[in-house]
């Protein structure tokens, strides 16, 4: 009962830190100003759905999932440091944690393939391409400075998505175990 509801937790996050992602770019895209904090709290909600995807992947054993797990508790105390404190190690760690924990959680997902084709490697391909496509935006930068933007809303529908998968595998899992019965 408790993974499962850290399972909808971790999904729900995923949506919420997208959703915050999406309309921090935009907003810089389109008007130059950046809400304040919404950066900041997204990596707590990209932290806080690791666990849900941790989760999501319970009861399967191995070393790579409890690896990811760790990392995913790391970010979360990173990222509630990184809110009150603002020191830069903890914002670094709750911003790039996430993506190691994707790619070490995305592993296993792609390896178990816990959700529909092709839909098991998209933890694997956000935590190995988010890094690239926020250097990537670097380069973009060099254009016109609102344009480091567009991959951070790409990431953003990503994280949307990913938060999906988890609420609708989670939500078959739990309709066709209750058939079962």
């Amino acid at each position: 009962m408790l993974s499962s509801r850290l399972v909808w937790l971790g999904g729900l996050a995923a949506v919420i830190g997208g959703l915050m992602w999406v309309v921090k770019g935009t907003s810089i895209l389109l008007t130059g100003y950046q809400p304040p904090f919404v950066y900041e709290v997204a990596m707590l909600f990209f932290s806080i759905s690791l666990l849900g995807l941790g989760a999501r992947l319970d009861g399967l054993n191995g070393l790579i999932i409890n690896t990811g797990t760790i990392v995913a508790f790391v970010a979360v105390t990173s990222a509630v440091v990184a809110l009150v404190t603002e020191s830069m190690p903890f914002v670094a760690i709750a911003g790039f944690g996430p993506f190691l924990g994707l790619i070490l959680l995305g592993s296993a997902s792609l390896r178990d393939k816990v959700f529909p084709s092709p839909w098991s490697a998209l933890p694997l391909a956000m935590g190995l391409g988010g890094p690239i496509l926020i250097l990537g935006g670097g380069g973009l930068a060099l254009i016109d400075e609102r344009l480091l933007e567009v991959p951070i809303v790409l990431i953003g529908f990503a994280w949307i998505l990913l938060g999906y998968c988890v609420l609708a595998v989670e939500n078959a899992t739990e309709q066709s175990s209750a058939r079962v019965r």
